[in-house]
């Protein structure tokens, strides 16, 4: 595992972190995503480290070897109905968490997403397309797949250039 894994690793604790990012009635197909991974499990790393606030489900952190960058991804899953401005909070919220856990001087990429598990209202859609999450003065859109959907963490970060 590289060095800012590691570290990212030691930081966050072992007892914080799992396997998959599945969750909440909603799975995520981990296939295609690269093995040297952290998945973090923001509902115990929360509390944890004493952060309070509202908070994405699982953070994902991997490096990209071609780009010498890591890629954070944000991800909140979603079974069942949602607020396109609650999901938005979740994880613009869990920004400041993060930044607790990666070195200032990683070139990072970061990329929110929403596993959801039923269609979404076009006033939703519009809403989601609207506010894209800020991180270190840029914007990233909020992606978007199915719960249950074959590839489909790999489907988003690929879609994003960043697989």
């Amino acid at each position: 595992m590289s060095d800012v894994l590691s570290e990212i690793r030691k930081r966050v604790g072992e007892e914080n972190l799992i396997n998959s990012c599945s969750g909440r009635g909603c799975r995520v197909d981990m296939t295609g995503v690269p093995p040297e991974r952290i998945v973090v499990d923001v509902d115990t790393a929360f509390p944890a480290h004493r952060s309070t606030g509202k908070r994405c489900d699982r953070i994902l952190f991997y490096e990209d070897a071609a780009k010498n960058r890591l890629v954070v991804v944000l991800i909140e899953l979603k079974s069942g109905t949602f607020k396109a401005t609650n999901v938005f909070e979740q994880l613009q919220e869990s920004i400041d968490f993060l930044l607790d856990f990666v070195p200032q001087s990683a070139e990072i990429t970061c990329i929110p997403v929403l596993f959801h598990g039923k269609g979404i209202s076009k006033l939703q859609l519009k809403d989601i397309n609207k506010t894209p999450v800020r991180f270190r003065n840029q914007k990233f859109p909020i992606r978007l797949n199915k719960c249950g959907a074959p590839k489909n963490l790999a489907n988003v970060l690929s879609r994003s250039g960043n697989l």
